[in-house]
């Protein structure tokens, strides 16, 4: 199979973790679980701008494909080498994702090992096929697989 349908199905195992960890929430006290869906709104766009809106592929060749095409409605940005900002951006917004779904998660098994099988086959796709042979010579994560 090809890198685009891993990074395609990658996506999609990570947005069904964070829509788990909405259900989660949202199961117990809905004003937290309103809360996680505004931190979604506000994390994905900053992935996307941090991160995939300076990459040199992104409009040719994004392995993911979709987010690619979503970057062409962001800012326009310099494809220059990522930075602090950049990845303090996408650590910042990653960490929210996974972290806060958490303790509701812990509070439903079913649900916590769905969340985490999602994040890590999503993850291990990325890592074994998106990146691997990626043209992203700036992506710290491209660099280490190719």
């Amino acid at each position: 199979m090809n890198s685009k349908f891993h990074g395609v199905t990658s996506l999609l195992l990570e947005g069904l973790a964070i829509v788990i960890g909405f259900m989660a929430i949202w199961q117990v006290n809905k004003w937290v679980g309103a809360f996680y869906a505004v931190l979604i709104l506000i994390s994905v766009p900053l992935v996307l701008y941090a991160y995939c809106a300076k990459c040199e592929i992104r409009l040719t060749d994004c392995r993911h494909v979709i987010p690619g095409q979503i970057t062409r409605l962001l800012p326009d940005r310099d494809e220059a080498p990522y930075n602090f900002r950049d990845y303090m951006g996408l650590a910042l917004a990653v960490i929210t994702l996974v972290a806060f779904p958490q303790p509701w998660l812990w509070g439903n098994l079913p649900l916590f090992i769905l969340f985490w099988t999602c994040v890590a086959v999503g993850l291990v796709q990325i890592l074994m096929k998106v990146c691997k042979g990626c043209g992203n010579r700036k992506c710290i994560m491209c660099s280490l697989r190719n």
